[in-house]
């Protein structure tokens, strides 16, 4: 009987599908052993091969055997991985110093950190969100704080105000920070602004926020708003300083000490002062700086209050450092202020320069920090701008020594921004990143020895972008550099590749004018800030989805919507009034198409024509005027006379001088009556051997579509033709020639033609004569003899002849219709003028 077969479950199936390890057995001792080749390998090269894997791999790997698994378990098979793949250091490699400069643990353990730094790269490389821009400035941004995700500070030294934002909605909070404390304007910076301030410098505490303000007048002002990221208008406190306190010339820079609650100001009058962040009351001034009898300004200060140091940064070039034993760190200062100076020279060497040489300008000190290296000395760094090399200057804090060391490389070009990455922890290692002017980016070692000569780079990072460095932000995950194009590229911090690039959000400027560079770049976490001149491009780290993850459902749920009622009634109502704009615009658009066919129709209706009927008769007209322009051009071109008449000539000797007489007015039966045309015009044999030079037919080059009209079938029954034939010439036979009248023009005349276009003006030549009337009919004489003859044989000429007159033409009739009749004295009067001028240029070559 037939047998059902049998049905197994899924999960069995796939059990049995699985890859067996082939193992072979051995017999030790009586016992029998089951060993796999795959783990019968040592311990090193196993690490090797797993070296190689990423971490879904190596978890993957952990799942498939005991002994696997205690391998992956161990941390320092993550370990090797991760500087294989991150810092390119092979697992037989010992460390090397220079490829672990710029690492930065973050986690406890190296596998949670590898699978950190793999998971963090692949979203900065391969999210695919947007960035949101927004304008919380009308002028150039100066500063930017960022409070939490949430919160954004942008300041602006121009105006004098501070503006709240959202960087991930784009929404700019109404109100502003002033350093007036007014608050009479609602968003309005022309009634919040302060036009006299030379410095800000913004931080927070929480949810409040507090702005330092520096003026030109020498006044220190400290602005407190708490719950400054609420909506609706920030609250603020503002706090001046005592006016005895102030400088007596402009603040240049305000420096806020990050450890301890208070800061350093320095100004144009050589003088540095300490502050109390609450009281904006002045704890400490220096002595006044003077060069040459003026007060010589500082332009960098800086300050490291929890040993006791501040530094400030010359005009001349010179730095002064303060160092003292007094604690800053707690609230009350009971113990006077006293502090030691020492003066450092410029670490710029100082170059004889040529009396030919133009003035070349100091550089301009734009980074100036320090970093203890122990309770007796202090490192500090000084970076100019324009300026190839920055550089360390160790200072002996009990004998005042100091030693200075230069970093750079001038075949890179000078540097347009200094920024330092001193160590956190103890393991870490401290480095100097710097952005030149032609694109490159350097990193240098901030522990190296003292050297002699400068310290070149240890990585250098080359882009594509050819405009200069203006911005540098580094996070223990990504580098950040902005460009003076406005480009912004993002690189991996320990590999140093490129991960993504980010166009400048102002929309390309007009011929001639350049587009602002990125001026601050801020990252926090998986936050991206980019400021360029008035505008805020921000930009957050999405989800990566990995490649066997599972996909969304069709039928999924859809959410529900989180519109509300009034939005989503103003909405439907704005679709309505859409929607009958639409039907207006396309009911008037119809009633317009209507009214033109209905006129169209009822014009049609009055001819009693259809539109069939209409298109051909409209054919018909063109076709007819095609053919009558046709005509008409060639009857003007060629003149082709269809009755030639042989016109002898007599022997008789001719005059050189004279007029011809008033001839007879031919008879008015030379009309269309006497015209009778004939197929192919023949030309009589010539009496004489001498050679007969005959005009050709003029045929007509068919120049456009329309009916060919042949000069040698002209239907006298044409349309128009009776306005046609009256530009024909009429030959009228006659018997004898009045040689007396008429001189012979010999055929070496010049070969020159005519222009028969209409366009070109009429001669007299071709004009049909009309005479006066006489008792004799005279014949109508031939406007030209074409050939020569002899002097007593007589020479048959037939037709109008070829010999060129255009020397000898005059404008007589331009702008003159054929149908025009000329009185017979203006007739008259142009054949004697065309006459007279044929024989001057006779008588010019020689001829008579």
């Amino acid at each position: 009987m037939p047998t059902k077969f049998t049905e197994y479950p899924r999960k069995e199936i796939l059990k049995d599908k699985s890859t067996p390890i082939h193992t072979y057995q051995e017999i030790d001792h009586g016992v029998i052993q089951s060993t796999c080749l795959l783990l019968d390998i040592p311990l090193e090269s196993l690490t090797h091969i797993t070296s190689f894997l990423y971490p879904p791999s190596l978890l993957a790997l952990s799942r498939t055997n005991k002994r696997l698994y205690e391998h992956v378990n161990d941390d320092n098979t993550w370990y090797r991985a991760f500087i294989n793949q991150f810092l390119a250091i092979g697992p037989e490699h010992n460390l090397e110093y220079e490829k672990i400069l710029l690492l930065r643990k973050s986690e406890t353990t190296w596998r949670k950190e590898f699978i950190m730094r793999h998971n963090l790269r692949r979203r900065w490389e391969g999210s695919r969100n947007g960035t949101i821009t927004h304008s919380p400035q009308d002028t150039a941004i100066d500063d930017v704080h960022l409070m939490s995700e949430s919160g954004l500070l942008t300041s602006s030294i121009q105006y004098g105000v501070v503006a709240r934002s959202l960087p991930l909605t784009g929404k700019v909070l109404k109100g502003y920070l002033d350093a007036a404390g007014t608050g009479l304007g609602i968003g309005n910076p022309n009634v919040e602004f302060t036009p006299n301030v030379s410095t800000c410098c913004l931080t927070s505490d929480g949810g409040t926020a507090r702005a330092f303000w520096g003026k030109r007048n020498g006044e220190v002002a400290v602005t407190t708003a708490p719950r400054v990221m609420d909506p609706g208008r920030a609250s603020s406190k503002l706090v001046r300083c005592k006016p005895q306190d102030q400088h007596d010339g402009v603040v240049n820079q305000i420096f806020l000490d990050p450890l301890v609650g208070r800061f350093v100001s320095g100004g144009t009058d050589g003088q540095v002062k300490l502050w109390d962040s609450k009281t904006v009351v002045c704890l400490w001034s220096s002595d006044r700086q003077l060069q040459s009898l003026v007060a010589d300004p500082f332009l960098k200060v800086s300050s490291a209050l929890a040993h006791g140091i501040i530094i400030g940064a010359l005009n001349s070039g010179d730095i002064i450092l303060w160092s003292s034993s007094t604690q800053f760190l707690s609230d009350v200062i009971s113990a006077p202020i006293s502090f030691t100076q020492h003066r450092i020279t410029s670490p710029i060497p100082k170059e004889q320069p040529s009396p030919h040489d133009a003035v070349v300008p100091k550089p301009q000190p734009t980074m100036l920090c320090l970093h203890r290296c122990s309770q007796t000395t202090v490192a500090l760094l000084i970076g100019y701008f324009d300026h190839p090399f920055f550089y360390r200057i160790v200072v002996d804090l009990t004998s005042g020594k100091h030693e200075t060391t230069a970093f750079g490389d001038p075949s890179f070009g000078n540097n347009s921004i200094v920024e330092p990455v001193f160590a956190a922890q103890p393991d870490d290692y401290s480095f100097v990143i710097t952005g030149s002017q032609l694109g490159s980016v350097g990193i240098y070692d901030w522990d190296i020895s003292q050297t002699s000569s400068s310290v070149t780079p240890a990585h250098r990072c080359e882009t594509d972008e050819d405009s200069a460095v203006t911005a540098l932000t580094w996070s223990s995950l990504v580098l950040a550099t902005g460009f003076a194009s406005g480009t912004t590229i993002i690189w991996d911090a320990l590999t140093l590749e490129r991960l993504r690039l980010f166009w400048s959000p102002i929309p390309r400027a007009a011929p001639g004018r350049e587009v602002g560079g990125v001026s601050k770049i801020v990252i926090a976490k998986e936050l991206l800030i980019i400021v360029i001149g008035n505008r805020v491009m921000s930009w957050k780290v999405g989800a990566v989805r990995s490649r066997d993850a599972p996909h969304k459902d069709k039928h999924t749920r859809t959410k529900k919507n989180q519109l509300s009622k009034g939005q989503q009634r103003y909405d439907l109502h704005k679709d309505i009034n859409e929607s009958r704009r639409e039907l207006e615009h396309e009911k008037a658009y119809t009633q317009r198409t209507m009214r033109r066919q209905r006129e169209q129709h009822s014009t049609l209706n009055k001819l009693g024509l259809s539109e069939v009927e209409a298109v051909e008769y409209a054919l018909m007209l063109s076709r007819e005027e095609e053919e009558h322009r046709r005509f008409s051009r060639a009857i003007e071109e060629e003149g082709d006379f269809e009755d030639e008449m042989v016109l002898p000539l007599a022997s008789s000797s001719l005059p050189t001088h004279g007029f011809p007489s008033p001839s007879t007015n031919q008879s008015s039966s030379s009309s269309l009556s006497d015209y009778h045309p004939r197929t192919y015009p023949r030309a009589a044999r010539p009496v004489t051997d001498e050679k007969v030079q005959v005009s050709p037919v003029f045929v007509p080059e068919p120049m456009e579509a329309g009916v060919t009209i042949s000069p040698l079938k002209i239907s006298t029954s044409l349309p128009g033709s009776s306005t046609a034939t009256k530009s024909l010439p009429v030959i009228v036979s006659s018997g004898s020639s009045s040689h007396e009248h008429f001189p012979l023009i010999s055929s070496s005349s010049s070969s020159r033609s005519i222009s028969g276009s209409p366009e070109h003006a009429r001669s007299a030549w071709n004009t049909p004569l009309r005479s006066a009337p006489s008792p004799s009919p005279s014949p109508s004489p031939s406007p030209s003899s074409h050939g020569s003859s002899s002097p007593h044989v007589d020479t048959p000429i037939l037709g109008r002849s070829s010999v060129s007159l255009s020397s000898a033409s005059v404008d007589v009739h331009y702008g003159q219709s054929e149908e025009e009749h000329l009185e017979p004295d203006e007739m008259d009067d142009d054949l004697k003028f065309a006459i007279e001028l044929s024989l001057a240029e006779a008588r010019s070559r020689g001829e008579i």
